[in-house]
Formats: C-alpha cells, structure tokens, sequence
C-alpha cells in the first residue's frame, strides 16, 4: 500500500510539473503572439504618423494657442517621416550660434512623433542580441561600472586576435557609459527619455518589435514636459492596444 500511495503521489507530482511548463509555455507563446500583433498594428498604420498621433491627442494634455498653431506633416514616408504640431510659448526667444553667427528664433511649443520602426530577426542576428527589448537597452540604457566590466571582458573574448575590430566595439561600449537618457516606468515594453535646453526632451518607446520617438518641448525644464510627453506616448501606445506593461 506505501508503494501504491508513493507511485501516485509521484505521478501526480509529475502531473503537475508538466501541467506548470505547459501552463508557461502557452503565456510566453502568447505574449509573443501579443507582440507580434502589437507590431503589425503599427505596421497597418503605415507611417501615417498624424493618424498615430492626432491635433485631438494633444488637445486632451496640453493647451494649444490656436492662434499662432501650425501643423506640419512630412512628405517623407517611413522612419524619417513625422508629423509636428506647434505654437507659440509664452517663453523669451532662443539664441542658437551656427557657424559663429547667433540666430534668434521664437521659442515654440512643439509636440513631434517621428521615426517609427521596426526590429527584425536579421538586426537581432548583426547585433547579437536575443529579443527586440535586449537590443532597445543596448541602444539607450546607460551601463553600471560592472556591466560595463562585464561587458569589456566578454570583446576581450569574442575579439580575441582581432584588435582594430576589438577597438571599435569598446568604442561603442565606452560611449554607453556617458549616454544621457534615462528610464521611464512602465511605459510600453521599455522607454527612455533625455532633455536639451535648446530642442528640448526626447521620449523613445518599445512596444513589442516598434519603437517610436515623441520629441516635445512645452516648458523650460525636464520635469515640466516629460510628464506630457509620457500621456501623449500613452495615446499613440493606445491606438494599438498597449500602455504599459502591466495592461498585458
């Protein structure tokens, strides 16, 4: 009867190990199907960056002055393409020096969604990287001293015999260190954001293999615009069912 009861308790243990990796398999299935679609939604879009990104989305955070607005939607079709909606702030006029020469210009509210695009496999591959959200951190996340090590000793390894080649990769490495961007919580699948006195702040956005940049200035400081930036990243975000990771 002992054997009888250990034979049982062992093959329903069985039971369970299998149901849990079947259970765990059909999640991530599932999740990369959600990505896929999620990707394809944006795809169906096709660089209608003004359908992506409406005057009536920026309407619902932000007031527009509609008596100095002015739109402007790019001819270019694909990751360069855009569409801008801007107007005049209430802020003193920029300076910008180019070519030694100073160039005032009014200092305008601006909201920007432009270079939608797209991971494939071949880029993972070239990179070396496993998922879409792996090579979106190589590109902005800034690296910790020991990834940074950790990092270092692995091209030590793979360019082994191959200096020039070595150089050039810790090149890249040794530029992540002083990357200025930062995270964003929950927000897509991952986002990252930098300010500029000047052009003002920069909001980059995966949600599953598309990613997307909002450029947005509407006040004179970081802390004055990225919370706009983040709702109006949300409203693109929702057109094609994703807001954050939590709404999986």
């Amino acid at each position: 009867m002992e054997r009888i009861i250990k034979h049982f308790v062992s093959h329903v243990s069985w039971i369970w190990v299998v149901l849990g990796a079947s259970l765990l398999f059909f999640a991530c299935d599932k999740e990369s199907e959600g990505k896929k679609e999620r990707a394809s939604c944006f795809e169906k879009f096709d660089y209608k960056y003004e359908e992506l990104l409406t005057k009536g989305d920026v309407a619902k955070h932000v007031a527009i002055n509609e008596a100095t607005y002015k739109e402007k939607i790019s001819v270019t079709k694909g990751v360069y393409g855009y569409c801008e909606y801007q107007w005049l702030s209430n802020r003193p006029d920029l300076e910008i020096e180019i070519s030694g020469q100073i160039i005032k210009g009014p200092d305008m509210d601006m909201v920007k969604l432009t270079k939608l695009d797209f991971y494939t496999d071949s880029e993972l591959k070239l990179y070396s990287q496993s998922s879409a959200l792996a090579l979106f951190d190589q590109a902005y996340k800034k690296l910790n001293p020991s990834e940074y090590e950790m990092l270092l000793a692995n091209l030590k390894k793979e360019y082994a015999g191959d200096p020039k080649g070595y150089e050039e990769a810790k090149g890249l490495l040794d530029a992540r260190k002083n990357f200025a961007f930062q995270p964003v919580e929950d927000l897509g699948d991952r986002a990252y954001w930098k300010w500029n006195d000047t052009y003002g702040l920069e909001l980059v956005v995966l949600a599953g293999s598309a990613r997307f940049t909002i450029e947005t200035k509407l006040s004179t400081e970081a802390r004055g615009t990225l919370p706009v930036a983040v709702k109006l990243a949300k409203e693109v975000l929702a057109k094609c069912g994703r807001v954050s990771r939590d709404n999986d």
